[in-house]
């Protein structure tokens, strides 16, 4: 799906008809984080369920990245495999300072793994790994797409110092995207932010798919509940993201603990990890909800724990202040849950489907979906089932990877 005006099409480095399929596509996909560096969210776990899409559509995928994995360093048991879940990666050590996302070693990598590759793949804004990459790419005249990751709405400009926020979008962001031959976005929401800044490339919107949907999901299980001290009747509402100010966890236990005054047995499960510092204020916040065993924070929750989580949850909530798509939304809705998420979030299709409530992103407005869902199981069970009926049929990888390879087509000029 297209957004925006779109740029004269340049020359394609290979014209066969096997292009227009896919089939025999070079990609090379380069990020600042990959998995398993889960503790960045939902961009890690995206752009590997695209690049397993791609290869199974008949791509020639590969990955570039860094060793990130927050404030340490992915194990050499990961780093030294030249693969991750059948994907190759190249994991590359982050140079000083690490926060900036820097390697040294990016440009020779990338005359190894994308030396006569049709496309690079570059994800994610303000960071040097993306930029080291994309001058790589205009030295060589590779075309490359350019995935925000979200990186580009208001929120995200207003974070850190104005001033060096500013400088960076000049000197390195700006003219990093405008020589994208398009922008990839994850919803028709992100696309209108992107198209606002008038960088003149066209802009796609394909957005992230789910894995692995014909396999049996987890059933409701007592025992992970008892885990957290939660009982059979309890109704659990589940958060399942980042622990990040981005996220809204202010707003949501207001709106908690709000709603808790008004039912009898409800608990939440905060399930995400995030710096020390900002936790350990979320939960002084929440002292007395933790104390009276109603608020739960469960750390970083992945594979069947993750599953469990979701199997064994009521419903769904996310307060996030910004989104570009809220991967664990489309989960929750897989798994059968009614959602109640804000409308930061680029989730109108919770309305169209009826899977759950859309809402202000107002400690009132979130209360009051809390307990709308907690007064009527029965209309929130119907809600959990329409939402995993749309989410299997519009976000199956399976369909979306041949979205993604149009939108690659295109950028090389192949229509």
């Amino acid at each position: 799906m297209s957004a925006g005006a779109a740029t004269p099409s340049i020359g394609p480095r290979n014209s066969g008809p096997e292009h227009a399929a896919g089939s025999l596509m070079r990609i090379v996909h380069v990020t600042p984080y990959f998995a398993p560096a889960f503790v960045y969210g939902g961009p890690p776990r995206s752009i590997l369920g695209l690049c397993r899409a791609l290869r199974r559509a008949g791509a020639d995928v590969a990955v570039v990245t860094t060793t990130a994995n927050g404030s340490a360093d992915l194990p050499a048991t990961v780093t030294e495999r030249p693969t991750f879940e059948e994907v190759p990666v190249t994991y590359l050590p982050r140079s000083f300072p690490k926060r900036d996302f820097r390697s040294a070693a990016l440009g020779r990598a990338l005359d190894t793994v994308a030396d006569g590759c049709d496309l690079v793949h570059v994800h994610g804004c303000w960071n040097f790994f993306g930029w080291t990459a994309a001058r790589w790419c205009w030295r060589r005249d590779v075309p490359y797409v350019l995935s925000p990751r979200g990186m580009l709405y208001p929120w995200s400009f207003r974070q850190g110092r104005a001033l060096r926020k500013q400088l960076s979008y000049a000197v390195f962001e700006r003219p990093t995207l405008r020589r994208a031959r398009c922008l990839h976005t994850t919803s028709s929401q992100e696309a209108a932010v992107v198209t606002a800044l008038n960088l003149g490339n066209e802009v796609m919107i394909v957005p992230n798919g789910l894995d692995d949907l014909d396999e049996p999901q987890p059933v409701r299980s007592d025992t992970f509940r008892a885990r957290f001290g939660v009982e059979p009747t309890d109704f659990l509402f589940l958060f399942l993201a980042r622990i990040h100010p981005k996220k809204g966890l202010d707003t949501l236990l207001a709106a908690f603990r709000a709603a808790a005054g008004h039912a009898r047995h409800p608990m939440l499960l905060i399930a995400g990890a995030g710096e020390a510092e900002y936790v350990a204020s979320l939960k002084a916040s929440a002292r007395d909800l933790i104390d009276a065993g109603r608020v739960v924070f469960a750390g970083h929750l992945t594979g069947l724990d993750r599953r469990l989580a979701l199997a064994s949850a009521d419903a769904f909530v996310l307060t996030s202040h910004s989104e570009n798509f809220g991967l664990s939304v489309a989960e929750a809705m897989v798994a059968g849950l009614p959602v109640v998420v804000s409308r930061d979030c680029p989730w109108p299709q919770i309305e169209t489907w009826q899977a759950g409530l859309w809402v202000e992103n107002s400690p009132a407005s979130v209360s009051h979906a809390m307990q709308t869902l907690m007064n009527d199981p029965a209309a929130a069970r119907a809600m959990g089932q329409n939402g995993c009926r749309q989410a299997r049929i519009h976000l199956d990888w399976r369909h979306l990877a041949d979205d993604m390879l149009h939108v690659y087509a295109r950028a090389i000029g192949i229509h």
